[in-house]
């Protein structure tokens, strides 16, 4: 009997585990995907008609969950709801966008990955979270990797260069979708992650559609070329949709500190998809930042189990 449970138990660890690299993958994929449709379509328009998929599959998968996994609603506060939605749905999205139209798919992924840091950061100042001194450790070595990627990762590009302004704009996204974090956090204990999304999804999508709303009508021939509607679809239902329920159901079955392990996934492919399909040249200053935010990451992870 014994035997028995502990193989179901190596099998489903086994299984979360392929979940949670496929769901990086996925991710990682996504910054590719995003960075290549935008080269010749209007970014904006493709990240407002990629959200309309996303909200319909994070609606089929909400309603799915309610039905077979119901779990008991506590007390809202729906100011809370509202501010992560906001800070998660709206700006982030509108700074990740500007934000990988004006750098590289490689910076893109070295400075997101730089968000359990500003988690963190902010956790333990509004949250009074308290940090072993590993993790200090981990955020400072985490903090010079983005620094030296955000500031360094240019090449022949100056300080006042498209490329900086777009990683500058990168750092504030993952600033902003760290704030969202924290903010949902008391959410989580009434809510499903899944369900939150699809809220925020259904309160920001439309505004998002609402920023393109003159250029959509001249757009949507475009859109709908197989490559670009390929990619629209991808990035909508997969990388936003699927992947948000597959990455938590990850997460229930081995925990967050194993699970973030992952995250440093998406970055690698991200980087190495940009070199190989974007023709994007690895710097040495994005190899050294890369690799102390990597560093970094696993040191806090490390403090916080």
């Amino acid at each position: 009997m014994d035997s028995s449970q502990s193989l179901h138990r190596s099998t489903s660890r086994r299984f979360a585990d392929a979940i949670l690299f496929s769901t990086a993958m996925m991710w990682g994929i996504n910054i590719i995907v995003f960075k290549h449709a935008i080269g010749d379509f209007n970014p904006w328009v493709f990240n407002a008609l990629r959200l309309v998929f996303a909200t319909i599959t994070l609606g089929i998968l909400a309603w799915l969950e309610a039905k077979f996994w119901p779990k008991p609603v506590g007390k809202v506060d729906w100011r809370r709801v509202l501010a992560f939605c906001f800070l998660s749905g709206f700006f982030y999205l509108l700074l990740f966008v500007k934000g990988i139209e004006l750098t590289t798919a490689g910076n893109t992924a070295l400075i997101l990955a730089s968000m359990p840091m500003w988690t963190a950061a902010l956790s333990f100042f509004f949250l009074h979270e308290r940090l072993p001194w590993i993790t200090w450790l981990g955020l400072f070595i985490t903090f010079v990797g983005t620094v030296i990627v955000t500031t360094q990762s240019s090449g022949p590009v100056n300080l006042a260069g498209e490329f900086v302004v777009g990683n500058l704009l990168m750092l504030c996204a993952a600033i902003t979708w760290a704030s969202g974090t924290v903010v949902s956090k008391s959410i989580l204990e009434s809510f499903s992650p899944l369900r939150l999304a699809f809220i925020s999804a259904m309160l920001t999508t439309p505004l998002h559609l609402a920023l393109v709303a003159r250029e959509l009508p001249g757009a949507l021939a475009a859109a709908l070329e197989p490559r670009t509607l390929l990619a629209i679809v991808y990035s909508g239902v997969f990388s936003t949709g699927v992947a948000y329920a597959t990455w938590h159901a990850g997460v229930r079955a081995v925990g967050g500190s194993h699970a973030a392990v992952y995250q440093n996934v998406v970055t690698l492919v991200a980087v190495i998809g940009g070199w190989l399909f974007l023709k994007e040249q690895p710097l040495l200053a994005q190899v050294l930042g890369g690799c102390l935010t990597v560093a970094g990451l696993l040191l806090m992870r490390r403090g916080r189990r």
